[in-house]
């Protein structure tokens, strides 16, 4: 069938489409260039906010090491041998604070900055892991940990390294804001959207909806507020399952405990 188009037809239409292509491509940049200038200002945000944490979280246990270390120049010939252990053990105390502190920095830069490729989790054995790590607080608060319906847990995908700080992380605040003793319970279940929830219960005193509006925050917002000293911690474990494709989240009430969960993508 012979065209209805001429020669001068085509080229208007060649035009036309070079014209929109070219608007096409524009708006496309644009919206790259938007997303960069956001993905900017959120890790200028960041590097704010770490800044303030840094010198927020370590000036104290500096300070204190400082004050004891001088102490124990000034005065150490006239303190008697258990006041000398007692200011050299505040040291050591306060030496452990500051690691712990660097090393959720740097893992908290890490997550960040790190490309991984999920693979099924032994959670078994992740979980015998981070259990492992906080035996001296388990022995301390005599706490009882158990595992519910643990044959039953669905597999999921995940980094191992970081889901065992996950869940060390939440085990630990388990222990150290529950009851006395501590009676922790570690549970998971498939949901309908192909994903596994995990949570760690307590028997603590529950949180109030102000408490829990401070938990997870952003690091951005750390600066800003701090919950009983869960805020570095969670904000690690919320950027951690969130690059993993999940979501993090707490039920609680005040006198009924607290449930903290992480959900994530299930190997089916």
């Amino acid at each position: 069938k012979p065209s209805n188009y001429d020669e001068k037809d085509v080229e208007l239409l060649t035009y036309v489409a070079d014209i929109v292509w070219t608007i096409v491509e524009r708006k496309q940049a644009q919206e790259a260039l938007l997303h960069y200038a956001k993905q900017l200002a959120v890790q200028n945000a960041e590097l704010d906010a770490f800044a303030h944490t840094v010198a927020h979280d370590l000036k104290s246990p500096l300070g204190t090491i400082t004050g004891f270390a001088q102490l124990l120049v000034n005065r150490y010939e006239t303190m008697s041998p258990e006041n000398i252990t007692e200011a050299a053990q505040y040291i050591f105390r306060t030496g452990q604070k500051l690691n712990t502190i660097i090393e959720e920095l740097m893992l908290l830069a890490g997550v960040r900055k790190q490309e991984v490729i999920p693979e099924p989790l032994d959670m078994h054995n992740i979980i015998r892991e981070a259990i492992n790590r906080l035996q001296m607080l388990i022995q301390d608060q005599q706490a009882q940990i158990t595992l519910r319906d643990e044959a039953a847990w669905p597999d999921a995908l995940g980094y191992t390294p970081w889901i065992e700080e996950v869940w060390a992380n939440y085990i630990g605040n388990a222990i150290k804001y529950g009851g006395q003793p501590p009676n922790v319970e570690l549970g998971a279940a498939m949901q309908a959207d192909s994903k596994v929830r995990f949570w760690v219960r307590d028997n603590g005193p529950g949180l109030s909806a102000e408490a829990q509006a401070k938990l997870f925050t952003p690091f951005t917002q750390l600066s800003q507020v701090r919950a009983n000293g869960h805020g570095l911690g969670l904000s690690i474990v919320r950027r951690i399952v969130e690059k993993l494709g999940g979501q993090v989240g707490l039920e609680s009430e005040s006198g009924q405990g607290s449930t903290f969960f992480f959900i994530l993508p299930a190997w089916v």
